[in-house]
C-alpha cells in the first residue's frame, strides 16, 4: 500500500536556496551587481570587493544627482545584502589575500573589460588551479575578441550599436532608445542563470567552470524575435510617418493621447476595436492589408490605422477607454507616472522596508523571485564603503595580527572613513 506523501513543516525547515554559498563580487554599475545581489536574496553571502580610492564608482554617480545615506541611490539599490571589504587587487598583497578567499568561494563574479582580468592575475585558469570547485562568472560588453572588444559596455551605446533604437519612432526623425539599462538588466539575469546551472553541474561532476556572459549577447537575445524576422522578411519593416513604438508589431500597437492622460495598446483585434470605437474603416483597413513584401506600403498602412485610432481616443479621457476596451479583450492599459504607479493596489507587495545604520528606514523594491521554503528573505540595506573588511577577513580565516597588517600597509582599507 502506497504511503502518504507528507509535506515537511516549512516553519522547521525555512532555508534559502543558496544557504552557505560563499560569492566573491568583483562586480561594479549594474549588470554585475544586480545579479551578486540577486544571489544574496537567495541566501548567499555576498563579499563586494571593492578597490581603494572609492570603490565601486556606482556609489559616487547618482541619478538625476539622487543620493541617499551619502552613496547614490543606484549603488544603495544595487548592493543590498552585501559584505564591503576594500582590497587592493593590483598588489601582490592584495591578490595574495583573494587567492585564499578563493580557496574558500563557491563562486566569483567579475566583470572587467576583456583581459583587464588577466593582467590582474585573478582570470579563471589561475583561480581554478586555486579552487577546481569554483564558478567563475564574467560579464562583459562585447566579448574578448572583434574590432569592439575593447569599447565600453554601457546600455545606451548597445541599445544604438545593435539596431534596437531604430525599431520606433518616425521615419527621419531621432532613434527611440529606451530610458532604462535593459540591456544589463538582461545581462544580470544571463550570468546568475549561468552560475546557478553551473552550481547545479558542479553537484553532480564536484568540478567548477567559468560562465561568460556579454551584453552584446544579452541584447540580441531580447531581439531575437525581431532579428529573426528580420532576416526571414523579402522586405524588413521601414519606419512611418507616426510615433511607433515598434515597427515590428501589428497596428494598433503603441501609445495614444488621451482628453486626459495616454493609454496603451498592445493587441487588439481591428474588428472588435472598430465596433468598440465605432469605427468600420479599421475593419476595412485590416483586410486591406499590404504584402510585406511592400515595406513602403505596409509603413503607411500602420500609420493610416494608428492616425485614426489616435484621432479617435483624443475625444475621451484614458480611464474610460480603459474601462471599455479591456472587458472586450483588447490589451490596454493607462499609462502612470511613478507617482500613480507606487500608489497602486497592485504595487503594495512589490515593496519592502529596510534599516539603514545612517538614515534609518527607507524603501527598496522587493525581490522578484519568491520561494515557498523561504518566503520572507532576509534583506539587509547597502554596505558603506569598506564597513565588513576586518569582519570579512576574521571568517575566511586571517588572524588579528595579519589584518591589522593588511590596514597598515594599505592593502586593506578597514571601516568607513565617512562615519
Amino acid at each position: 500500500m502506497m504511503k502518504d506523501h507528507v509535506m515537511p513543516d516549512t516553519a522547521t525547515t525555512a532555508r534559502a536556496p543558496l544557504e552557505g554559498h560563499k560569492v566573491l563580487d568583483l562586480t561594479i554599475a549594474m549588470a554585475g551587481p544586480l545579479c551578486t545581489q540577486r544571489m544574496g536574496e537567495m541566501g548567499a553571502e555576498i563579499i563586494k570587493i571593492e578597490a581603494p580610492g572609492g570603490g565601486d564608482f556606482s556609489r559616487h554617480a547618482p541619478m538625476a544627482g539622487i543620493t541617499k545615506f551619502g552613496d547614490a541611490t543606484c549603488f544603495v539599490t544595487l548592493n543590498q545584502n552585501k559584505k564591503s571589504l576594500v582590497l587592493d587587487l593590483k598588489s601582490d598583497a592584495g591578490r595574495a589575500v583573494l587567492y585564499r578567499m578563493v580557496e574558500q568561494a563557491d563562486v566569483l563574479i567579475q566583470n572587467f573589460r576583456p583581459r583587464v582580468a588577466t593582467k590582474l592575475g585573478i582570470e579563471y585558469a589561475t583561480l581554478r588551479k586555486i579552487n577546481p570547485r569554483l564558478v567563475y562568472g564574467s560579464v562583459s560588453g562585447y566579448g574578448e575578441d572583434g574590432p569592439m572588444k575593447d569599447r565600453p559596455g554601457q546600455d545606451l551605446l548597445l541599445q544604438s550599436f545593435t539596431g534596437l533604437t531604430m525599431n520606433g519612432g518616425k521615419a527621419g526623425e531621432l532613434p527611440q532608445a529606451s530610458p532604462l539599462y535593459m540591456v544589463d538588466v538582461s545581462a544580470s539575469h544571463m550570468v546568475c542563470e549561468g552560475v546557478l546551472a553551473a552550481l547545479v553541474a558542479r553537484s553532480i561532476t564536484g568540478q567548477g567552470q567559468e560562465v561568460k556572459v556579454t551584453m552584446i549577447g544579452a541584447i540580441m537575445e531580447m531581439q531575437c524575435q525581431e532579428i529573426m524576422s528580420y532576416l526571414a522578411a523579402d522586405a524588413p519593416p521601414q519606419r512611418g510617418t507616426s510615433p511607433q513604438v515598434s515597427i515590428y508589431q501589428e497596428p494598433p500597437y503603441g501609445i495614444y493621447k488621451c482628453a486626459e492622460g495616454f493609454l496603451s495598446i498592445a493587441q487588439a483585434d481591428l474588428d472588435v476595436l472598430s465596433k468598440a470605437l465605432d469605427l468600420p474603416v479599421l475593419a476595412e483597413m485590416k483586410a486591406a492589408r499590404p504584402e510585406q513584401s511592400d515595406g513602403a506600403a505596409v509603413a503607411q498602412w500602420r500609420d493610416r490605422i494608428y492616425d485614426q485610432v489616435a484621432a479617435h481616443l483624443v475625444t475621451g479621457p484614458a480611464s474610460h477607454w480603459d474601462d471599455l476596451l479591456a472587458p472586450l479583450g483588447v490589451w490596454c492599459v493607462v499609462v502612470n507616472d511613478y507617482d500613480a504607479f507606487l500608489s497602486h493596489p497592485q504595487t503594495r507587495n512589490r515593496l519592502v522596508e529596510l534599516d539603514h545604520p545612517v538614515g534609518g528606514k527607507y524603501t527598496a523594491v522587493a525581490p522578484g523571485i519568491a520561494f515557498s521554503d523561504n518566503p520572507a528573505p532576509k534583506l539587509k540595506h547597502a554596505p558603506r564603503y569598506g564597513s565588513d573588511s576586518r569582519d570579512v577577513l576574521a571568517a575566511y580565516g586571517f588572524d588579528g595580527d595579519e589584518i591589522s597588517g593588511l590596514v597598515d600597509s594599505g592593502t586593506v582599507l578597514a571601516d568607513d572613513p565617512t562615519a
